[in-house]
C-alpha cells in the first residue's frame, strides 16, 4: 500500500467508471485539485493500480472517507480491508468519521465499527440539484 499517495485525476475517472459510478463533476483540473486536498491510499498488485481510498481530515475533530473503490478483478481479496484500516488509523484521534457506503461496501464497513445510525444522531445526505423526496 501507497499511503499518502497522489491521486491522478485520469484514474480517479476509470475507478468511479470500473464500478458504474456517474462521472464527477468538472473539469480535470478541478477534480485534481479536489484530489489534492485529501490524505489517500493506493493499492498496487504488480505495479498496477487496483484500490484507492480518501480521508478528507480537518486534523482535529472530523474525518470522512470517501471513494474506497477496488478495480472488480481485485475485490473480495483484502485490499478494500487494507486500504480502510490505513485510512482508519489516520483518523484514529477523530471524534467522529463517517463515510457513504454502498450496499456491496457496507458488511465490511460494519465490521470496522461504523453503524447508519448513532445514539441520537442520524447520519444525513443532501444531494444538490437532486428533486425532494
Amino acid at each position: 500500500l501507497q499511503v499518502g499517495a497522489r491521486l491522478d485525476v485520469a484514474d480517479y475517472r476509470r475507478f468511479r467508471a470500473a464500478v458504474g459510478w456517474t462521472p464527477p463533476p468538472g473539469d480535470d483540473d478541478a477534480i485534481q485539485a479536489a484530489l489534492d486536498t485529501t490524505w489517500n491510499v493506493a493499492a498496487r498488485e504488480d505495479g498496477a493500480l487496483v484500490g484507492i481510498g480518501r480521508l478528507l481530515d480537518d486534523g482535529v475533530l472530523y474525518a470522512a472517507i470517501w471513494d474506497m473503490i477496488v478495480l472488480p478483478g481485485a475485490q473480495r481479496r483484502g485490499v478494500g480491508r487494507a486500504i480502510l484500516e490505513r485510512l482508519l488509523e489516520r483518523a484514529s484521534t477523530r471524534t467522529i468519521v463517517v463515510l457513504v457506503a454502498t450496499p456491496a461496501g457496507r458488511p465490511l464497513y460494519e465490521e470496522h465499527g461504523f453503524r447508519a445510525e448513532s445514539g441520537s444522531s442520524v447520519g444525513m445526505l443532501l444531494r444538490p440539484g437532486a428533486p425532494p423526496a
